[in-house]
């Protein structure tokens, strides 16, 4: 598995892998941003044969960095994948001057959670019915 900067003729696989995990994904205009904006960043995993199985997308100013997106296709997930996906992405913040880094993720994302506090994420704030009833968004931060 390789990690690279995603390219615009990443696209079109980024939005079909959205739609595989994401309830709300972004547009095309969004993923685009993490390409072409000077304060974003987007990494892909891919396969040997170049077949994208996952993305992370962040944004960042000054020292602070928020991880907005990490997406693995279902067949990959637990594979090892959003884990250097996410690794990856903290190096490339950290190279960017980025002391800590925020995200958010779904009450019920076990397998989410578990990976961010394996990197040390720490959980500092919740917003109820974020994502709908009953469904909170737990507020993660790495210093």
């Amino acid at each position: 598995m390789n990690i690279d900067h995603i390219r615009k003729e990443d696209i079109e696989a980024i939005m079909a892998l959205e739609k595989t995990g994401i309830a709300h994904p972004w547009t095309s205009d969004s993923i685009e941003g993490l390409i072409t904006d000077h304060d974003k960043a987007g990494l892909k995993a891919c396969l040997e044969d170049g077949k994208l199985i996952g993305y992370i997308g962040a944004a960042y100013v000054l020292d602070e960095a928020e991880i907005g997106n990490l997406c693995v296709l279902p067949e990959y997930r637990g594979k090892g994948a959003g884990r250097k996906l996410l690794s990856s992405m903290i190096d490339l913040l950290k190279g960017k001057g980025c002391n800590t880094v925020y995200l958010e993720v779904e009450d019920t994302n076990v397998p989410a959670i578990s990976l961010y506090e394996k990197f040390g994420f720490v959980k500092y704030n919740q917003r109820k019915d974020y994502y709908g009833p009953g469904r909170d968004a737990l507020m993660y931060k790495l210093a």
